[in-house]
């Protein structure tokens, strides 16, 4: 019901005891013409006291009612403020379900999900599933040396170009720390899924600016094909895995082997 209709039918409740108090005179005025008594054995409501007595109490009611209006307007937006919050807050707790805080990135229960969906449409096309595990080298170096803000920097560059290396059907995820996994659907081989893990690791590699200067950080990247390498996800998982560390420890032979003195004859 809205205000509009409540203040007429309050407005309407003043008339009434008007109408009322006028049709008691003309009842006894023609009761007494008549020759009989004005006797009345139920007490007169406080209206009866006269017109002006009952504009008045109706006046009061008017007013208290019309407060009482205000008041629940009031009452109504602060319940529609409250829900709004409460909707923001819901929506907050479910992208943070499943997304990364820091990077933005689906997180791993969002990952497994995308997964299990990639390989049940797989399944139909007779098409492969890849996954690609990441590791920053050194990434702990670089939180000595420049601290954690600086890190954290890194790791949100470092997502957002990860993003756009691949295609809007895959799923970048960080999957905890300085680890991330790519998820690449329908591709047709080990070949494709070596490429994109090649593509990835070069656009990495640019140089990022952090407070104005300037940090180098590498990838090591384990690449895993469903189903040639396993058919569930903790399978291929655990064969990134060690492929990335295979990968970091060739990354760290030839960092060794640059920084070693020429030889002598």
């Amino acid at each position: 019901m809205t205000k509009a209709i409540l203040i007429d039918r309050l407005q309407a409740s003043v008339i009434d005891p008007l109408r009322a108090q006028r049709q008691r005179e003309r009842w006894d005025a023609d009761t007494t013409a008549a020759g009989a008594p004005c006797a009345r054995s139920d007490p007169l409501p406080a209206s009866a006291a006269g017109p002006n007595r009952a504009l008045e109490v109706s006046g009061e009611r008017l007013k208290s009612a019309l407060c009482r209006i205000d008041a629940l307007e009031t009452e109504g937006l602060l319940l529609k403020h409250q829900v709004a919050l409460l909707q923001r807050t819901v929506t907050q707790a479910r992208r943070f379900a499943y997304h990364d805080e820091l990077t933005g990135l689906p997180n791993r229960r969002l990952l497994l999900d995308r997964y299990n969906q990639a390989v049940a449409l797989a399944q139909r096309q007779g098409r492969r599933v890849a996954l690609l595990f990441l590791d920053l080298n050194g990434f702990k170096k670089i939180n000595d040396e420049h601290g954690h803000a600086a890190g954290d920097s890194i790791l949100q560059q470092f997502a957002m170009r990860l993003r756009a290396c691949i295609r809007t059907s895959d799923t970048a995820c960080r999957y905890g720390g300085d680890e991330f996994v790519v998820l690449l659907p329908e591709f047709e081989g080990r070949e494709s899924a070596v490429a994109a893990a090649e593509k990835i690791r070069d656009r990495l590699a640019i140089p990022y600016i952090v407070d104005g200067a300037e940090i180098t950080v590498t990838a090591s990247i384990g690449v895993a094909v469903y189903p040639v390498d396993g058919h569930e996800y903790g399978d291929l998982m655990r064969v990134t895995d060690g492929l990335m560390y295979r990968d970091k420890a060739r990354d760290a032979a030839c960092r060794g082997m640059a920084s070693r003195p020429a030889s002598v004859a």
